[in-house]
């Protein structure tokens, strides 16, 4: 079972970089936040001033039987006009506040993407799908709550408070100061609910992101579970997950019911107490007015509400923060850092110089490794699992930064030269097919805006125009998700179209014939042979059959050259290890030949 995270609320440094990556929003739309409260003064102006008509109506018409009809008739039209222009202006001042945040999760949504995009191969080494499409999608919509749900309402029940305060001041200084009493022990009830839910809101957001993990690892691994009779075990984590999921949510709950609406209700029950005994004694001094009674009452329903939204909205609030504190930490992620230069790839030539590199200190994957590869030259890697060949390809490929040694092309430091050189420069044929749900143009095109000719051009190469004219669309065929449309090797052909579509100086094939079967190595067989000196190839090979041809054979152990030759150079050696590693390849397709008769 995957280890559930144990993590808390977010720290005291994550809080300050989420709040200073949210408050960057509130800053940049500075005007329409200004037209917001704007709108919302307006609206609570609007709003308070019902009350006091009403009491005007009391105290001056109803308890002194005058019934001017003029006088009624501006007092009904005032009220309707404050009551219709508050509905309006809160309205107006919603979207203001909608806008902020649906612009906000927008532009933070494609920011964050953006920057995972750029993060090197050795940020994914160690990253879950599931939580990174966790952080993108369900925390970016997180935020939106900070604005729609919290600021707000925060912001909109604080002014209303405001204006209702000075509305009771007006009325009667000393009911409004037994009104105020609320205050203080409201935000103590605030600090309460953080210090008591902070903890359990991070665990859930962690525990969410390890759930969508999960699940996501499940389904891309269903017929591997199926087949391996997995469900019950699968089963199991996810209930785990889940019931720590629940516990935790059960937490905030708990501290919500017991803090937030119950206490605030408890709180607003015992000062209208005070209100109403207040007014008493004034009645008895012969000083109050029922009109004031009956709009501090009103005020008092008024008060109490915004508190309590408030209170319930800090839920929301810690939940936003915690998801900023995530969202601002993948930020922090350093990008692959390339150069700026003009330097081009323009033969092809690579040269290695002690190479030496490490995932781990003190576990070496490759120790100086030395080659020169010409221009044009076919050079092949094999070894077993675990010699350092793909690692040697993602080093060319400047994934990875060696931990010693030097890679130069063309006489120039691989460092040196810029991301849409090493791009355009270098293809990459991966062992496993990367097909989009798009056509097949599209996918191999993959939105350079190349010339079609050039498509038409590298699927002949790839030996796969002839397929392609066979479909009743054509290049506009849609392939489906991972491209079912075309079988294994085709999508391996698709590929190798792809990475030809752009006339690289260098391709890199990374076992590509190794989940293929015999027709489709021969179509890349004949690939190689017809690129062979025009394309610098540098191929990682399983089936030992697919680089017999190749200039120089190199094979890897432990990280280090430990043969080096010609096809007919390494075979000739009567202990070699590439000899006896072509020897049981032939052995075990003998046996498969003679199964399959």
């Amino acid at each position: 079972m995957r280890a559930s995270s144990q993590s808390t609320a977010a720290p005291v440094s994550d809080r300050r970089g989420a709040f200073r990556l949210l408050s960057d929003y509130v800053v940049r739309d500075k005007p329409l936040l200004i037209k917001a409260l704007l709108l919302l003064l307006l609206a609570t102006a609007a709003d308070v001033a019902g009350p006091i008509l009403l009491k005007v109506f009391i105290d001056d018409h109803l308890l002194v039987e005058n019934f001017e009809l003029r006088a009624l008739l501006v007092l009904l039209l005032s009220y309707l006009l404050s009551q219709v222009a508050a509905a309006w202006l809160r309205y107006q001042q919603t979207l203001r506040f909608c806008d902020m945040a649906l612009a906000a999760v927008l532009d933070i949504r494609e920011r964050v993407f953006a920057h995972v995009l750029r993060l090197p191969m050795a940020f994914y080494d160690r990253a879950i799908t599931g939580q990174l499409v966790s952080r993108i999608t369900n925390d970016t919509e997180a935020i939106k709550d900070l604005y729609v749900q919290f600021l707000s309402v925060v912001l909109t029940n604080v002014i209303l408070l405001a204006g209702i305060i000075v509305a009771m001041g007006l009325l009667n200084v000393q009911l409004m100061l037994i009104a105020l009493t609320l205050v203080p022990t409201v935000v103590a009830v605030i600090y309460l609910y953080q210090r008591f839910s902070g903890a359990a809101v991070g665990q859930t957001r962690q525990l969410r992101s390890e759930i969508n993990a999960s699940i996501s690892e499940s389904i891309a691994g269903m017929a591997v579970i199926q087949a391996g009779n997995q469900q019950r075990r699968f089963t199991q984590q996810f209930e785990g997950l889940n019931n720590q999921y629940y516990r935790a949510r059960m937490r905030t709950v708990r501290a919500g019911a017991l803090l937030l609406r119950p206490a605030i209700d408890l709180l607003s029950v015992l000062v209208l107490v005070g209100v109403v005994w207040g007014f008493g004694l004034q009645q008895v001094n012969g000083v109050a007015e029922i009109g004031v009674l009956y709009a501090f009452l009103n005020y008092l329903s008024r008060f109490t509400e915004p508190l309590a939204e408030i209170t319930q909205r800090f839920n929301l609030y810690q939940q936003a923060m915690v998801a900023g504190s995530r969202v601002h930490q993948l930020i922090l992620e350093s990008e692959q850092q390339y150069q700026a230069g003009t330097a081009r790839i323009s033969a092809g030539a690579i040269s290695i110089r002690d190479l030496a590199f490490h995932y781990q200190p003190g576990k070496p994957v490759l120790r100086g490794l030395a080659l020169q590869v010409p221009a044009g030259g076919f050079y092949a890697v094999v070894g077993h699992t675990g010699s350092g060949k793909s690692t040697l390809l993602n080093l060319l490929l400047n994934f990875y930064t060696p931990s010693g040694g030097e890679i130069r092309i063309d006489d120039q430091p691989l460092s040196a030269l810029s991301h849409g050189a090493l791009r355009a420069g270098i293809g990459l044929i991966p062992q496993e097919p990367f097909v989009l749900a798009a056509s097949i143009y599209d996918n191999i095109d993959m939105g350079r805006n190349l010339d079609p000719a050039a498509i038409e051009r590298a699927a002949r190469q790839a030996h796969l125009h002839g397929v392609i004219s066979g479909m009743e669309q054509g290049y506009q065929t849609l392939l489906g998700e991972r491209g079912t449309r075309l079988s294994t090797g085709q999508r391996q052909q698709l590929i190798i179209a792809r990475a030809l579509a752009a006339s690289p100086r260098i391709l890199l094939l990374d076992e590509a014939t190794a989940n293929v079967d015999s027709e489709t190595e021969q179509v890349v067989q004949r690939a190689l042979s017809e690129l062979h000196g025009r394309v610098t190839l540098i191929v990682v090979a399983h089936r030992l059959s697919t680089i017999r041809h190749a200039d120089r054979i190199l094979v890897l152990s432990h990280g280090e050259i430990a043969e080096a030759g010609t096809h007919a150079d390494l075979l000739a050696r009567p202990d070699g290890l590439y000899g006896s590693m072509y020897r049981l390849q032939q052995q075990a397709r003998r046996v498969e030949e003679a199964e399959d008769v």
